[in-house]
């Protein structure tokens, strides 16, 4: 039988080697602090560009994008891989209006393109009528591919710049009482204050640096 001094032995602390991690943590949320000061300044004097790309896909959903700034919207419709959507069409109806669409959808483009002020000034007031005809637009494209079995889907992404929201709205509430919205697929992408925008190389002024002019 065991003595009481080895049964108390058992629960007597062991004396155990002990590193302190505070100085390695010290420094490390240190240099982090730096880093994020560092990243704060950049990201304030020196916005990012975002490329208004005219043909971003998701798999077969191709994006019908649609940017909100405090003036308004700019619209940035996809044409590539319409036209191979038009080329597996037979109906002739069905492929005029396909050409209409993407003739219209080419020279807003290359308007926008053309355009050397600041690309804040080329938006425009959303109206009723056009955001109406857009959505009957791209219902009538995404029934089209189905019935063809050709994999091709628009969805409407929405880049909301802050103070942009009005507009972003007003094209909720159209789309909010519009039965061909019901069957459109919808994204949505915040974008930073600072990030200005640019589409196939065009330049563009930011708002800060117009601001200085």
């Amino acid at each position: 039988m065991a003595s009481r001094a080895s049964r108390r032995a058992r629960y007597l602390p062991e004396n155990k080697l002990e590193i302190s991690l505070f100085p390695f943590l010290s420094i490390f949320l240190s240099v982090m602090g730096v880093l994020s000061f560092i990243n704060i300044l950049s990201s304030i004097h020196s916005p990012q560009k975002i490329k208004m790309t005219t043909e971003l896909e998701a798999g077969y959903k191709v994006a019908f994008q649609m940017f909100s700034l405090p003036d308004g919207i700019i619209i940035v419709p996809p044409v590539s891989r319409l036209k191979k959507l038009q080329e597996n069409v037979a109906d002739e109806e069905v492929r005029n209006k396909l050409t209409q669409i993407i003739a219209q959808r080419e020279s807003f483009i290359n308007n926008v393109k053309a355009y050397k002020g600041p690309l804040d000034d080329f938006a425009v007031e959303p109206k009723v009528d056009d955001i109406v005809n857009l959505l009957k637009e791209i219902r009538f494209i995404n029934e089209e591919a189905l019935k063809h079995n050709f994999l091709y889907e628009e969805f409407i992404l929405f880049g909301i710049y802050p103070e942009g929201g009005e507009a972003y709205r007003k094209v909720r509430d159209v789309m909010a009482r519009s039965s061909d919205a019901a069957s459109i697929s919808i994204g949505l992408e915040p974008l930073d204050a600072n990030w200005t925008l640019n589409i196939d190389g065009t330049p563009t002024v930011d708002k800060t640096q117009r601001e200085a002019q």
